[in-house]
């Protein structure tokens, strides 16, 4: 721990001095446009190892990034637009469509690993955002939740370059669980048996509370048993040149990460290949090839509290030790087992358990570009990607809590998903007299993708040494197919009218065989008119923009256009039930966007200033109806239901100071969100997870936390005057529940909204200034008017069992003459629903967030090292500051993919502070 904190104090000190050197720093050494400027800022973030932490600075992007290693974040680009269906944008990777999210559910409660590690951000040449809906209407039924574009670094003119990076961090991640400590705890164990029944003569004989027990009376800081300081490193080696016919890249990656977490780990490595070569002056042939082998060790972070490392860490009696002790009272080298108080011990979890993912992932892509005329080309492209993930869960008996029968499980799925993918089109440019140009494009493209999977679980192996399949009992398997195909015809074309005035549109149609003949057809057109009130080659710009754009969302994953039958035990026996009945009608949820806007350049294009405002609603949401019990049907899918999203974008970027030396550069940018439910003709959508409520409501924030409202404690027998669901009184020291319908007993009937997960307002701002070749970046994250539901802050006041709490638990009530400060009573099993999902446990989220400095040298090279062409070191601290209110681990929450579970905390690991040391050769 003093190690821990002499090395922080040193590198706050290192930063200390950065910030002392701001005025006399620089971002980069040459004065390139702002745009050129914040693209080579986003292309250089020093602890970038997924290409989703690029995009903290980007406009209209919401990102929720997790501490947990190797965990996707959450991308959402102005709102939610779907209930049942993704809600995350698609990412096109050199224009090959990636979903973001995976569509298999994890074996862990909230964990969705990322399936993005097969891009390197040391590849990267650019990232864009595509919002408007004219530029996603381009992308048929996967334009309604936005897109991301992501080109790779290829060959240029010259001789072999080549580069070499490295970098080194130190990972901190800040635990702070207010909890009791040894004695304070074990003087609450012994008060909550009285509270709960138990006689005095019964807890005296207690051997917990006898002090000649050794092994009840030690005093372990179990989060500091499981956690760690973490530890990065990152090496890439890139070549690249050509000559006038050809052009190269080759890249190699590693990256090594270690959490904060014990038993996180993700290492991962990355080839490419890009080449681009002409065959005649006139045809060029372009082939990208890649290949990715990425692995993750992971824990339980979400909603099962059973095996949740950090939370059993937390709540696990601090008198207790890790290790056994033998019958003369001597502490041995052995784990301990479950505790007495049926508790695990943290450090099975972290050392014997483990859940561990490994993907391997090959892409190629072949296009041909043939120039047929001077202002006409056509191009054709041929994409092949594949996909393979193993996935292994190995639980043992050892000092875990058994789950249900299963004393022991081994679980393992194989799935893998493959995409064929060939596309063509047309594409020419002309003139329409002296001052105005035009350019067309006509495309089709056809797509055949495939998702296989293969999962077994066996329990209750002979012993702990059986890690593998081969052993134990089967307690399930399964196997999932899923084969989609996708037809795209397009017509896009932009006439640019006397350097004023540019119009747009393009038609996209698209069949997809994820739906019945009658809804297998989408059209999505769009249009866009952009005018300027000054010529476009003058140094100040007015410039007025309009558009509308019709986007979808095709990703529906079930043959529900089909009568399908579902499996079913019988008595023992197998059987099948019809469980859905074929809609052919069901089709496509479809998005209209408005967008309309100003941009403003001004002091020779120093200063830029966008404003915009959108309005976004999503039709034919895709619901499930109800049917009669009699029929003996599954709810069923149909089109039905809206969703709008509506906001504001502001954002400015000025260059304060731009010389031969020294150069000033400025920017930040906010966006506004109301998301609502306008529609749901089958009634409110409710979703649960860890006895977590959400809801989707007409005229409310998709996803609001959906629970009681509590007002208060009753003090006394004499003033309960509500019925638990069941008929029965509540007690003195019951929570008080709002009767929301007044019939005087607590159900399901009197939940209502306590809050929402959806930000009000978001966006980043920073600087960056620089000296000769000294350079400082600094960048700042923020989110305002969201709630958090804190799940793990609950269960450390919720008193249901023989758990450590929060110190605060002691003013609970104990009595009428003792009612404490606003806290239930203790009752085992928690008879009374105290620990329901409540308004007490709704926090604000709202933060502003350090999120990263950089300061940066270019050093000189003396002359006798000239094969240098540049050489640079680094220094960056990233999460240094986080400014909140919120009192969980960390106000940026990501639990899972699901647009209706969105701001649980379970108590996921933190976002780690890192501190990271780097270079880049060139030569």
């Amino acid at each position: 721990m003093l190690m821990k904190n002499t090395l922080e104090n040193k590198m706050n000190k290192t930063l200390l001095f950065a910030l002392s050197m701001m005025c006399m720093s620089a971002f980069g050494q040459e004065n390139k446009g702002i745009a050129d400027s914040l693209a080579q800022k986003v292309n250089t973030r020093a602890g970038a190892t997924t290409f989703t932490e690029l995009l903290v600075d980007k406009p209209a992007v919401q990102l929720s990034q997790s501490g947990t290693i190797g965990a996707a974040s959450q991308i959402m680009i102005r709102g939610l637009g779907s209930i049942n269906l993704n809600a995350a944008p698609y990412i096109y990777v050199d224009g090959i469509p990636v979903r973001y999210s995976r569509a298999l559910p994890s074996f862990l409660s909230i964990y969705q690993p990322s399936r993005f590690s097969f891009i390197n951000p040391n590849d990267i040449s650019s990232v864009k955002v595509a919002k408007e809906g004219v530029d996603l209407s381009e992308n048929g039924g996967r334009g309604t939740n936005g897109a991301i574009y992501i080109d790779t670094d290829r060959g240029e003119l010259g001789g072999t370059k080549i580069d070499f990076s490295a970098k080194f961090g130190l990972l901190t991640g800040t635990y702070d669980v207010n909890r009791m400590g040894a004695e304070q705890f074990k003087n609450y164990l012994r008060n909550y048996l009285l509270e709960n029944d138990h006689t005095d003569a019964e807890v005296n004989q207690n051997p917990v509370f006898d002090p000649a027990k050794s092994m009840y009376n030690s005093n372990t800081d179990w989060i500091r048993l499981i956690t760690r300081n973490g530890m990065l490193s990152d090496y890439h080696l890139k070549l690249k040149g050509g000559d006038g016919d050809a052009h190269y890249m080759f890249s190699v990656g590693y990256i090594d990460k270690k959490g904060t977490l014990k038993g996180s780990d993700q290492n991962q490595v990355n080839l490419r290949f890009n080449l681009d070569y002409k065959l005649s002056p006139k045809i060029e042939i372009s082939n990208n090839l890649a290949y990715t082998h990425a692995s993750s060790d992971y824990a339980e972070q979400g909603a099962d509290y059973s095996i949740h490392p950090t939370f059993i860490a937390a709540t696990k009696a601090p008198f207790l030790n890790p290790y056994l002790f033998s019958t003369s009272g001597a502490i041995t080298k052995q784990l301990a087992d479950v505790d007495t108080l049926g508790k695990s011990n943290p450090l099975a979890l972290v050392d014997n358990m483990y859940n561990n993912n490994e993907d391997n992932r090959v892409d190629g892509n072949i296009s041909i570009h043939w120039l047929m005329g001077p202002q006409t080309f056509l191009h054709s492209s041929f994409v092949f990607n594949y996909m393979s993930l193993t996935e292994k869960q190995y639980r043992p008996k050892l000092g875990i809590v058994q789950d249900l029968n299963r004393i022991r499980q081994n679980l393992k799925r194989n799935s893998s998903e493959s995409m064929l993918l060939w596309s063509s089109w047309l594409h020419r440019t002309g003139k329409l007299g002296a001052n105005n140009h035009y350019s067309a494009k006509a495309g089709l493209s056809v797509e055949a993708y495939e998702e296989k999977s293969i999962f077994v679980r066996k329990i209750n192996a002979g012993s702990d040494d059986y890690e593998t399949l081969a052993q134990g009992t089967v307690d399930s398997a399964s196997n999932l197919k899923y084969k989609s195909k996708l037809l795209t015809f397009y017509v896009r074309g932009d006439v640019d009218l006397f350097k004023r005035m540019k119009l747009s549109a393009n038609l996209n149609v698209e069949g997809s065989s994820n739906f019945g003949n009658k809804g297998r057809w989408g059209i999505y057109p769009g249009v866009k008119a952009v005018v300027d009130l000054f010529e476009r080659t003058q140094s100040n710009q007015f410039a007025f923009r309009a558009g509308w754009g019709r986007t979808g969302n095709n990703d529906l994953r079930g043959y529900y256009h089909y009568n399908l039958y579902y499996a079913a035990n019988y008595f023992g026996y197998g059987g099948a039930y019809l469980g859905n009945v074929a809609n052919k009608s069901i089709k496509p949820e479809v998005t209209d966007t408005y967008d309309g806007g100003l941009t403003i350049n001004l002091f020779n294009k120093r200063v830029t200033l966008d404003a915009g405002y959108y309005y976004k609603a999503t039709s034919d949401l895709i619901t499930r109806r109800a049917v009669s019990i009699e029929l003996g049907l599954d709810q069923q899918f149909e089109n039905s239901g809206k969703i709008a999203s509506q906001g504001m974008e502001l954002s400015i970027d000025a260059k304060l100071i731009s010389k031969k030396e020294l150069s000033w550069l400025v920017y930040g940018n906010i966006s506004t969100l109301k998301n609502r439910v306008k529609e749901l003709d089958n009634g409110n959508i409710i979703r649960s997870i860890g006895g977590i409520y959400t809801v989707a409501k007409e005229n409310e924030a998709l996803g609001s936390f959906y629970g009681y409202k509590v007002l208060g404690v009753f003090a006394n027998s004499a003033d309960v005057n509500l019925q638990k669901a069941d008929g029965t009184n509540f007690k003195a020291g019951d929570y008080i529940i709002d009767d929301v319908n007044k019939d005087s007993r607590i159900n399901e009937q009197d939940r209502q909204i306590i809050g929402s997960a959806l930000p009000k307002a978001f966006g980043n701002f920073g600087t960056a200034l620089g000296y000769k070749r000294v350079s400082f970046h600094t960048l700042f994250t923020y989110a305002v008017g969201n709630d958090i539901y804190n799940s793990f802050n609950q269960q450390m006041h919720v008193m249901k069992d023989y758990s450590n709490q929060s110190p605060e638990v002691e003013n609970r009530w104990i009595s009428a003459s003792n009612p404490g400060k606003g806290l239930s009573r203790t009752a085992f099993d928690d008879p009374s629903m105290n620990g329901a999902a409540s308004d007490l446990w709704v926090e604000k989220g709202s933060y502003l967030r350090l999120k990263n400095i950089t300061v940066s040298y270019d050093v000189p090279l003396p002359a006798g090292m000239r094969f240098f062409r540049a050489l640079n070191v680094y220094l960056s601290a990233e999460n240094l500051a986080t400014f909140t209110k919120y009192t969980g681990f960390d106000p940026e929450v990501v639990s899972g993919s699901d647009p209706m579970l969105r701001g649980i905390d379970f108590g996921a690991s933190p976002l780690s502070k890192s501190y990271i040391l780097g270079l880049k050769v060139s030569f």
